[in-house]
């Protein structure tokens, strides 16, 4: 109280800001997102109607790309929400500093170690392809030349390189040729055929497909020579 006998005018104190409702919290909506996601793929799993996504995730390929698709989507929403804060944003404030700046820890983080993942997995695809072994076959051999009467031949050759399993067919001619023989060890090919007798004016070969374990072919046309006593 003054000395004319008036109060001193009360100075209103600064409201803090009430904070929003757990519900209502981005926090808390992101934390139950994920864990709603995490159950309904773990029964879709269950069910059998993901098509067997989650079993593929056993395969280094997939768990790859997939990891580095969500750190790059997760990186780059920190990385925009950053910026539109910075232009779009609440007033400067001690709080929105200090948020502002966690935020950019965080995206420090995830920039961090989404780099270490990218340059693993471009890094090993790289290894992958310099260390891979070319897929070759020699030409094959067929003997005897000329056929004979019998018309019982032996074909050799050798597969080079590839993938294992390394598989081969044999067919005469235009038939279809079922890849599914294994080759022996260092890749050799040895297999016994018996000819169909020849139809006139007919230029009788042999058809070798070699096949590895992933996908590449390799294929040869061996043509035939009969003896004269045929």
């Amino acid at each position: 109280m003054g000395g004319n006998g008036e109060e001193a005018p009360k100075v209103p104190e600064p409201q803090q800001e009430s904070p929003p409702a757990s519900f209502q919290n981005p926090i808390v909506v992101l934390s139950t997102l994920i864990l709603l996601s995490l159950f309904v793929m773990i029964g879709a799993s269950m069910l059998g109607v993901d098509h067997g996504f989650l079993a593929g995730m056993a395969k280094p390929e997939l768990a790859r790309g997939l990891i580095t698709y969500l750190f790059a989507v997760v990186t780059i929403g920190i990385a925009v929400a950053l910026v539109l804060n910075t232009l779009v944003g609440p007033a400067p404030s001690d709080a929105n500093d200090g948020r502002f700046q966690r935020a950019k820890e965080v995206l420090s983080l995830l920039l961090g170690v989404f780099g270490t993942i990218v340059g693993y997995y471009f890094g090993a695809e790289s290894s992958k392809a310099n260390l891979e072994v070319p897929f070759e076959l020699s030409t094959p051999d067929l003997s005897p030349q000329p056929v004979g009467p019998a018309g019982l031949v032996t074909l050799r050759a050798v597969i080079k390189g590839g993938t294992a399993p390394l598989r081969y067919g044999v067919a005469q001619g235009a038939d279809n040729v079922d890849v599914t023989d294994l080759a022996f060890e260092g890749g050799w090919i040895v297999k016994q055929i018996e000819l169909k007798p020849p139809s006139p004016a007919e230029i009788q070969s042999i058809h070798l497909i070699a096949e590895d374990a992933s996908g590449r072919r390799i294929e040869r046309v061996v043509p035939i020579r009969r003896s004269s006593q045929d």
